[in-house]
């Protein structure tokens, strides 16, 4: 019976911790932790596995790899070539250059070679950008040589300023009346302002259309007025009401039996009925009544929407 197997064995039950639990924490198969438990470590896959899986079982269970797992397992599972007593052989020389514990470590050296290719790559991009950018900026503009002889200065070339034409006053408090704005440039220019041809003797009598000035030769639209809407009020019985509109208009009323009322608005108008049964109104061609019972209390809001009433709030 091996030694080291009923070590590892035993912890693990005293530990509570079954097989399952040792293959979900360090990967080992299952069949593997049977052999290493039975002490069978020649049936492992090779020495450098049985190091590794026992290291890693030993680690798992908490146990003291160097002072109480290592001289067992040197004795129990000797390496090719060396002295079976543990106490002539040192842990270097029983260490293998590539175990299943230095997977973690393998590991971390990939993600490190990973961060070095991408940040390798960052760099390379920030590179181009600032090629792309350096290219399409002004400053490979600076001098650029064409052919063998000829060079563009880096010299700025100043803007051509353009004069903006004076802003012309009217007389009369800056109002755009024709005799005034005649006055101020002439009539023999713009007398009449009609397009007929008139004669320049600067231009040794060449014949060309007059100007037309184009703040009167402009055809301004006549504004659309839109009227507004209406609705007729009818009372059946003696009621007070009032009304108020988007209009701006507020009117109360204490109406009689027969009494209309008209209410002019552009799109919205409140009423407030007195007498729910009492009222009844017509917009067009429509009729809207029915608010309530006698004496009964409203308020209500109206739109008018594609030619009808609509109640937006009560």
């Amino acid at each position: 019976m091996s030694e080291l197997g009923s070590l590892l064995k035993s912890t693990r039950e005293e530990q509570k911790k079954s097989i399952q639990d040792v293959v979900d924490d360090t990967r080992i198969r299952e069949n593997f932790i049977k052999i290493i438990e039975e002490g069978r470590f020649k049936d492992l896959p090779s020495y450098l596995h049985a190091y590794g899986f026992v290291k890693k079982y030993a680690e798992f269970l908490k146990l003291d790899y160097e002072n109480v797992v290592w001289p067992l397992f040197a004795e129990e599972c000797p390496k090719e070539g060396a002295p079976a007593q543990s106490k002539d052989i040192t842990q270097e020389e029983y260490t293998p250059s590539t175990t299943e514990t230095s997977f973690l470590e393998n590991e971390k050296k990939s993600s490190k070679k990973n961060v070095t290719v991408i940040l390798l790559i960052i760099v390379l991009l920030l590179i181009g950008y600032g090629g792309y950018y350096m290219y399409s900026s002004s400053i490979l503009n600076n001098t650029i040589t064409i052919g063998s002889s000829k060079t563009v200065s880096d010299t700025p070339v100043p803007a051509t300023v353009v004069e903006p034409e004076p802003a012309v006053t009217f007389a009369g408090d800056n109002t755009s009346d024709n005799n005034s704005y005649f006055n101020y440039y002439g009539t023999s220019i713009y007398a009449d302002n009609n397009t007929d041809n008139i004669t320049i003797n600067a231009y040794d009598n060449i014949t060309e259309p007059a100007y037309v000035d184009p703040l009167f030769a402009q055809t301004i639209p006549t504004p659309v007025v839109l009227s507004p809407e209406k609705v007729k009020v009818k009372f059946s019985e003696n009621c007070w009401f009032k009304y108020s509109t988007d209009k701006g208009e507020r009117n109360e009323v204490n109406a009689r039996r027969g009494t209309e009322i008209e209410i002019e608005f552009d799109k919205t108008f409140r009423i407030e009925i007195g007498n729910a049964v009492a009222v009844s109104m017509e917009y067009n061609g429509q009729e809207y009544s029915n608010f309530g019972n006698r004496n009964v209390v409203r308020i209500l809001n109206y739109e008018a929407q594609d030619g009808k009433l609509e109640l937006i709030r009560r």
